[in-house]
């Protein structure tokens, strides 16, 4: 199998090194050397798209700015590639939209899908429905890529479809996968830091599922604690989450349980994301988000937004 990667970033470059370890793939690289993370690698590299497409790819990885991913797709889409597009699918539901001749042939990378905690707490909500559930996800920018000057990179400028609501919307994808699309949607992004961008760094908002839970999410980019957690009430008590565990606690009880705990998740979780991604080229089935549920996404961001 030929798989091409767009954008060797930090994100292509995790790709690549997963991918390099898998047998039974031909690996190349279409690059602008424009990226901020100077690496030289070792798979053959292209420079221009009438390379690439003379490569004939069975799979695409797309991994460049947001901004840029619809328009880096259709191509290879027009071609009859499988594309693995890195969240989310483009900056605005009007710019993604030539891709919907498209949709059986795209996957979108939201990779929290894959984490084992996910695949737990999504086989226990669909036993104990929720009534409220919460996720907290904040880091600091500055430290997000310390090889670069974060005001240079994609999620700093608006003119590439950074800002934290784009790219933090893992949890957003989350709720629309255990819960589908969401009845109402409400809340604000705003600008609200010291930090030098011409985007959102924070944003707060709380949607309505069809099975009327309220779903709360709390984003942004100017915590000095790397932070990633949820917490969701059941009909039997409270459960906590980060990425490394999950923990209960009854409402009849004063002390939590730990119920589940997860090692070596993260590079797991990419992992698992590419195996799917794989599979989808060789067979057209994945669990990976969809380009329909990439569009609801980028809905409910615009409805934020207004």
């Amino acid at each position: 199998m030929k798989l091409l990667l767009i954008g060797l970033g930090s994100i292509g470059q995790k790709h690549l090194s997963i991918l390099s370890e898998m047998e039974g793939l031909e690996l190349a690289a279409l690059r602008t050397s424009k990226g901020l993370l100077k690496k030289e690698i070792t798979i053959p590299t292209f420079y221009t798209l009438a390379e690439a497409l003379a490569f004939r790819p069975d799979g695409v990885i797309i991994a460049n700015p947001t901004a840029l991913h619809a328009e880096t797709a259709l191509p290879f889409l027009e071609a009859g590639c499988k594309v693995l597009i890195e969240k989310p699918i483009d900056e605005t539901v009007e710019k993604a939209t030539i891709l919907k001749p498209y949709a059986s042939q795209i996957r979108v990378a939201y990779c929290m899908r894959f984490h084992p905690l996910i695949h737990y707490l999504k086989n226990k909500f669909s036993e104990e429905p929720p009534f409220k559930v919460g996720f907290k996800r904040s880091f600091y920018l500055p430290k997000w890529h310390p090889y670069a000057d974060y005001t240079q990179e994609y999620t700093a400028q608006k003119k590439l479809g950074g800002g934290v609501i784009r790219t933090l919307s893992h949890e957003l994808d989350l709720a629309i996968h255990w819960f589908g699309e969401p009845e109402t949607v409400v809340g604000v992004t705003d600008k609200v830091s010291f930090l030098s961008l011409d985007t959102d760094d924070y944003a707060f908002f709380t949607l309505k599922t069809k099975q009327q839970a309220r779903v709360n999410f709390e984003l942004d980019f100017f915590s000095p604690v790397n932070c990633n957690t949820g917490e969701a009430f059941t009909a039997k008590g409270m459960y906590q989450w980060t990425l490394n565990e999950v923990r209960f606690m009854a409402y009849d009880t004063t002390e939590f349980i730990f119920l589940a705990t997860f090692e070596d998740s993260v590079h797991k979780m990419y992992a698992n994301q590419l195996h799917d991604f794989c599979n989808f080229v060789k067979t057209g089935t994945s669990i990976n988000s969809t380009y329909q549920e990439s569009i609801s996404i980028l809905n409910v961001i615009k409805d934020i937004e207004k």
